[in-house]
């Protein structure tokens, strides 16, 4: 009788973290509801958002913590667990906004339509067009797929970026401390301390993959025994090994400007310390990029070396940009930017926690090459986002030495309901951090088709322009119409309309996006916008179209 009431309490147990999790989701899809972007505040989508929302999101956590203290881990539970964090978290946006958000994705979606449509890129236009082999890419996956252009793939990039990179993260945190509960814990931090916004339809989104999986085939094959936890196979294995990836860097290095420096620096490193068992591998890792930008980047370096050397050595002056022009705003985007903080610092300290247990099997390299991307910024500011992309490239070992940290607070109820609540809180603040600029990043239907209107009515040659640069444009049209934000020569505010009316633009339009950012950025009166519109209907402008709260503006005359 005891044998099978034991029995039946271990049936009831192993349906536990699973139900949690199903429970988690369904609170979580019952309180969604669409969001208007016009609407949010400086602290953007977690405070417009049902609080059931963020409960659910962070009861995940808890199931799947339940899941890893099972005597035998399901993989398909904690599988299952990692995909529901990715459509809650990563999908949460694209499931309540309108539109696809972020302005530099729908300028992405222009250019793939670009060589789309003429079968090449754009000379002498923008420095990234240089680097063209993800705008190549989705311009023949917009023809294979029968899509009308690549804005039907921006809304939900994130999440498939994300949803690819964690199965990378896995794989590589499973060959560094073995398959077990440890990987799995390295995912869950991935997903919920990646806050950076990398994931969106970028070339860095792509690239990104390319790394993890360059990265994993090194400490996987082509490292010496005692780094990580994979057993080295033969030599016939090793020649595959070094020949992917030498694929994967010759596929970066036309993909992205930094990513594949960054993969370099962290060659340079085990070739040095005499872990990389192919050392000549080092070299080819550092010369794939630079024979890219001397050769197939020359349109942007001819004229610009001092963009690309100006800045070696200025750790200052890159932490600067980095750092103390980011940390502005109203008080709710300050709370925002703390958030990111603390989700970073407690990332570092987990990291600095696992590595003190691995210490004695692992050679401190593995802590060196964690850190060793934030060197990135004392080489390039990289225009003030040099160190959101070194804290991504440094996330997926941060995340492993992470896990190795966590995985010994399972074993004893108090620290793992502990761990639990830890996680739990982590993933609220993940939604915070990813969400905060959403005020004036996001963007309504409204907005869309404005821009539509004015592509309609522009002339070739003709300038569509924004008070600032937060408007779904450059998505059509490309190189046949300018299009630019007038930020840079009108400061925004309430009385740039003589400025612009010097600049001449044949078109203006204004959405609450852009007077979001004056406001909580800058420092604008609320509403500053409306005031900048009047003054340039008193200075030659006429509305030429109005929905909601996005007007067009043309240059010729008065209302």
């Amino acid at each position: 009788m005891t044998a099978l009431l034991s029995q039946e309490k271990t049936r009831q147990q192993e349906w536990l973290a699973p139900a949690v999790c199903v429970l988690a989701a369904a609170v979580w899809a019952l309180a969604v509801r669409p969001v208007d972007p016009g609407t949010l505040g400086s602290l953007g989508l977690a405070a417009s958002i049902s609080p059931a929302v963020l409960i659910g999101v962070a009861m995940l956590s808890v199931g799947f913590v339940l899941e890893l203290r099972s005597a035998s881990p399901r993989t398909w539970v904690l599988a299952g667990a990692c995909m529901l964090a990715v459509i809650c978290a990563y999908g949460l946006q694209p499931l309540v906004e309108p539109s696809a958000r972020l302005p530099v994705a729908w300028l992405h979606a222009g250019w793939s339509g670009y060589i789309a449509q003429h079968g090449q890129i754009l000379h002498n236009f923008d420095a990234r067009f240089s680097w063209p082999a993800f705008f190549a890419f989705v311009a023949w996956l917009t023809k294979a797929s029968g899509a009308p252009d690549a804005t039907v793939f921006l809304a939900w990039a994130p999440p498939v970026f994300t949803g690819l990179a964690a199965i990378g993260v896995h794989t590589l945190a499973s060959t560094v401390l073995g398959r077990g509960r440890g990987a799995w814990l390295a995912v869950w931090l991935f997903l919920i301390v990646n806050w950076v916004e990398q994931d969106y339809f970028s070339p860095q989104g792509l690239a990104y993959l390319m790394y993890l999986a360059a990265l994993t085939i090194v400490l996987r094959w082509l490292c010496r025994e005692g780094l990580t936890a994979a057993s080295v196979l033969g030599s016939n294995r090793t020649r595959l090994a070094a020949a992917a990836f030498i694929v994967l860097l010759c596929a970066m290095a036309p993909e992205h400007q930094v990513t594949p420096f960054a993969l370099a620096g962290l060659m340079v490193v085990l070739a040095v310390t005499r872990m990389l068992r192919t050392p000549w591998l080092a070299v080819v890792a550092v010369l794939i990029p630079l024979a890219w930008l001397a050769l197939g980047a020359k349109e942007y370096w001819i004229g610009h070396l001092d963009d690309l050397f100006g800045g070696v050595g200025d750790l200052s002056g890159s932490v600067q940009q980095n750092v103390g022009q980011r940390f502005s705003g109203d008080l709710g985007r300050i709370a925002v930017l703390t958030v990111r903080c603390g989700l970073s610092i407690a990332l570092l300290v987990l990291a600095a926690a696992g590595w003190w247990r691995l210490r004695k099997d692992r050679p401190i390299v593995l802590a060196v090459l964690a850190l060793l991307p934030f060197g990135l910024v004392g080489l390039q500011s990289y225009g003030g986002e040099m160190l959101l992309r070194s804290y991504l490239y440094a996330l997926p070992l941060l995340c492993t030495l992470g896990g190795a940290a966590l995985v010994t607070m399972l074993d004893r109820l108090p620290t793992a309901l502990l761990t639990a609540a830890g996680l739990g809180l982590a993933a609220i603040g993940l939604v915070t951090a990813r969400g905060g600029n959403d005020a004036y990043v996001a963007f309504r239907s409204d907005d869309v088709k404005v821009v539509q209107e004015a592509y309609r009515e522009a002339l070739p040659g003709q300038h569509i322009t924004a008070l600032a640069g937060y408007l779904p444009m450059q998505w059509a049209r490309v190189g046949e119409v300018r299009q630019l934000s007038l930020e840079l020569k009108c400061p925004p505010g309430p009385d740039e309309a003589p400025c612009v009316r010097h600049l001449g633009p044949e078109f203006v339009i204004v959405n609450p996006a852009q007077d979001a950012y004056g406001h909580m950025l800058l420092g604008l009166p609320p509403g500053w916008s409306r005031a900048a519109v009047a003054g340039l209907e008193s200075h030659g402008y006429r509305e030429k179209l109005r929905i909601g709260d996005t007007v067009l503006l043309e240059l010729g005359g008065t209302r």
